[in-house]
């Protein structure tokens, strides 16, 4: 089991949370300790229907993002399950070493996180949607190694405490790419961005879409809840410097690359070959991942 670093954050069991607001019918003060031990207790009295991890470090995700309400954290982690056992083709076969497939996306560049975080300490991470050759690849492909590095992404204590910034790049989007856009699939897509999760989505950045991409960017705000449609943003196809300042009126310009009017060297320089460096460290995460599930005729 791989294990995740936290930081110098007190989780000993003199820290209280007043859960009095979260459960109505439990009023006193519980340890983090006691919300921890609640939730691997649970856990293990399903273990004929779900097969989860079960880790301090794992299990604090669910409570951080929940603010310690125990019933959304089981709700949370059950979602999290559900969505990777009923999208087998995003969740299986994602070895960053050995899967020459996924090998071939990373060198694309066509998610990573970027080097620095924002004052508010909020991770950005820059999905370029059109940086592949939909003749060669599927979207299917490329989803799965976006939600592998995702599950990488989230073992860092940065993503679980303070969350990210998203900016959906579509540079280079053509009609091949939106064809593959069904309905059906974006619902999938966007439940599992936001509801499979255990993070904090501060922001979704739509950059360089074209006009033709109109029905597709409903059906996202379509499927998203109301408050995530409120942290939405979108930089249409104008010109190139127009765009690059109404996304800079969002995120400082010092921690973009410089295709976006920033201050980094290119998204395909040095930065994503030591991205691809670090994931692959982390690779044994997913093999585990693989392993974990829930019974789908069990769990509604």
């Amino acid at each position: 089991m791989c294990r995740f670093v936290f930081p110098s954050r007190k989780t000993t069991a003199d820290n209280t949370y007043n859960t009095a607001q979260a459960d109505a019918d439990h009023e006193e003060l519980l340890t983090i300790r006691d919300h921890i031990t609640y939730i691997r207790r649970w856990i293990h009295q399903r273990q004929s229907i779900l097969y989860s991890f079960d880790t301090d470090e794992f299990l604090l995700r669910f409570l951080r993002v929940t603010d310690f309400r125990l019933e959304k954290a089981k709700e949370r982690l059950i979602s999290f399950w559900r969505y990777r056992t009923e999208n087998p083709q995003w969740f299986r076969n994602r070895d960053l070493i050995k899967n020459q497939l996924m090998c071939q996306i990373s060198e694309l560049a066509y998610c990573l996180q970027l080097p620095k975080a924002t004052k508010d300490k909020h991770l950005i991470f820059l999905m370029r949607l059109g940086q592949y050759d939909p003749l060669v690849y599927t979207i299917d492909d490329v989803t799965r190694y976006a939600f592998a590095v995702a599950d990488i992404l989230n073992l860092q204590p940065a993503a679980q405490l303070y969350g990210f910034i998203i900016i959906l790049d579509f540079t280079n989007i053509r009609l091949q790419h939106i064809r593959q856009f069904t309905p059906g699939r974006v619902r999938r897509y966007v439940d599992c961005w936001e509801k499979m999760y255990p993070v904090y989505l501060r922001q979704i950045h739509f950059y360089n879409y074209p006009s033709i991409f109109g029905p597709i960017l409903h059906l996202f705000r379509f499927f998203h809840c109301r408050n995530i449609n409120d942290r939405m943003f979108f930089h249409s196809r104008t010109s190139n410097d127009s765009m690059k300042k109404s996304l800079h009126k969002y995120i400082d310009p010092s921690l973009l690359p410089n295709e976006y009017g920033g201050e980094l060297d290119s998204v395909e320089s040095e930065m994503n070959k030591s991205f691809i460096q670090w994931t692959r460290q982390h690779n044994d995460c997913l093999i585990e991942l693989e392993q974990c599930g829930v019974d789908l005729k069990e769990v509604s």
